[in-house]
């Protein structure tokens, strides 16, 4: 029994490093405001995003960059398909050498350099107060 749990364990581990190992950035949406949680965003493109989920008024959601072979995709959570694909069509004009180069921001707290979305946010909340 105390294999299995191990097996079990690892596996999750495993799966999880896998689930974020094509990741180039996450973002997590919070009553129509965009925060990194992880990776690295040009300025301009994250400016755009969180435009278009402020217009939407996007109460709670995740966006996530992943890179295929040659290019990258968004993966999205908690956005109608409208704001969506406007997401994909900002996302759409930045290629993958400028997503893979775009700066890390220096004004990180501790949920964000865990990638932890709901600590950065209460970290976030805390120092906004």
């Amino acid at each position: 029994m105390v294999q299995l749990g191990v097996l079990l364990a690892i596996g999750a581990v495993v799966w999880f490093l896998a689930e974020r190992a094509n990741e180039l950035f996450a973002i997590s949406v919070r009553d129509g405001r965009a925060m990194v949680v992880r990776g690295r965003v040009p300025p301009a493109l994250l400016e755009d995003l969180a435009m278009v989920v402020g217009e939407a008024k996007v109460a709670r959601g995740s966006i996530r960059a992943l890179r295929a072979a040659e290019h990258a995709r968004l993966a999205m959570r908690g956005i109608d398909d409208g704001p969506a694909q406007r997401l994909r069509n900002i996302f759409g004009i930045h290629p993958l050498r400028q997503l893979s180069a775009a700066p890390l921001a220096a004004d990180r707290n501790l949920g964000q350099i865990l990638g932890i979305a709901w600590l950065a946010w209460f970290l976030s909340d805390l120092t906004r107060r």
